[in-house]
């Protein structure tokens, strides 16, 4: 299945909103969980070729030598 961007802005707004049943096109979806809905929003961004920024920071390290 494709999917569009617009579909994963939706999906992420309501993550954001904790819904997890909603209706699209007049069709009702219910999702079992959050997590669920995160999971499908990593399958969407793969399939749309988008990589999430990945978060932290790096500790440098020094040598004496």
């Amino acid at each position: 299945m494709s999917y569009t961007p617009e579909q994963l802005a939706e999906l992420k707004a309501n993550i954001a909103k904790g819904v997890t049943s909603l209706e699209i096109n007049g069709e009702k979806v219910t999702f079992r969980s959050l997590d669920e809905m995160r999971r499908i929003v990593k399958m969407i961004e793969e399939d749309l070729g988008i990589t999430p920024r990945r978060g932290g920071f790096h500790l440098p390290t020094f040598s004496r030598g």
